[in-house]
């Protein structure tokens, strides 16, 4: 199309609001502003995508895959950032700082979420948001406008000594025990638990290997003269192939997590540990407690608890530990 085309469409389809007059002199100021312009027809117009806020959750659920992040932390990740855009009923690119903020005053006063919890959510929000910025998905990194929520930092609990051997005295079964003492030879989770089978357990060299719930990588954990006995009671005749820990009853399936979870508090109820829910996490804090204190090695203690970062293993395991601090002063004292 020339320009003469051009602007003779343009007079024709204003042929009915404008008077001869008003046309001819459009059509001279068109050719006099366009004398220094070359056309070019467009064929197809670019489309404008708009995406949603599913597809920006699924951009990154792969980058967190394709970084190494463990699918359970993405799922968690995931959660959290649903339920915000549920509650804000945005697309993501019109989001703002402000959003966020009363997001985590409403869930703090309606929903009383405890403030370690907000934290969390504020955390894994700005890691989202951050990222969709890095992408170019959003153009502000909006949360460089909300305020930090910071964790309290509590006393990292753990079972002591005392309550440890009150604990064992109380077992009753073959399970209980190796269960009991697995825990505090190995610190593992209470997913690793469970997805343990009797071939993982290694009882001539005293070892059992892990498949890490977190880092989906194995590892070794090493296995006390108790242990090994507590577990070969246990195990008796009973085939590799088989899961570790199995119900009483018939047809005899894995113990999953939810009923570890139940044995461990159990026991330690009826050991007179009443001060803290003894999860298996509270064992495995234990673990690394008594570790640490042997051998002041906090390298060894987060390698042994799968940690990928030993300030991991330092923040949220060691730090505050009244016993260990106690320790430390007897051995310079």
């Amino acid at each position: 199309m020339t320009k003469n085309d051009l602007i003779n469409d343009v007079a024709y389809e204003l042929r009915d609001s404008m008077t001869k007059e008003q046309i001819d002199r459009m059509k001279i100021t068109l050719y006099v502003k366009l004398q220094d312009f070359e056309l070019a027809e467009i064929k197809q117009l670019p489309m404008t995508i708009d995406h949603d806020n599913e597809w920006l959750m699924q951009r990154y659920c792969v980058d967190s895959v394709a970084a190494g992040l463990h699918t359970g932390t993405i799922r968690s990740y995931i959660g959290i950032i649903r339920k915000f855009f549920d509650h804000v009923g945005k697309n993501y690119k019109y989001v703002t700082a402000q959003d966020i903020t009363d997001y985590l005053a409403i869930r703090s006063y309606r929903d009383r979420i405890s403030h370690n919890y907000k934290s969390t959510i504020y955390r894994y929000l700005c890691t989202f948001f951050s990222w969709a910025f890095k992408k170019r998905h959003i153009q502000d990194n909006i949360v460089d406008g909300v305020d930090k929520v910071k964790q309290i930092k509590r006393k990292k609990e753990r079972i002591s000594d005392e309550e440890v051997e009150d604990i064992r005295d109380v077992l009753q079964t073959p399970k209980e025990k190796a269960l009991f003492e697995l825990m505090l030879s190995t610190g593992m989770r209470v997913g690793e638990i469970s997805h343990l089978n009797i071939s993982d357990v290694d009882l001539n060299h005293k070892r059992v290997t892990i498949w890490g719930e977190k880092t989906d990588t194995y590892r070794t954990g090493m296995l006390t003269p108790m242990a090994v006995k507590a577990l070969r009671n246990y195990i008796g005749d009973r085939p590799g192939t088989d899961p570790l820990f199995i119900a009483d009853r018939a047809p005899y399936n894995r113990l999953g997590k939810t009923s570890i979870e139940k044995m461990a508090k159990e026991m330690a109820i009826r050991g007179g540990v009443k001060r803290l829910p003894a999860t298996v996490h509270v064992y495995r804090k234990t673990f690394a407690s008594v570790l640490y204190r042997k051998t002041g090695d906090v390298l060894l203690v987060s390698k042994l608890l799968g940690h990928a970062k030993p300030d991991t293993t330092v923040q949220y395991y060691l730090i505050d530990d009244i016993e260990e601090l106690q320790h430390k002063y007897n051995r310079v004292a």
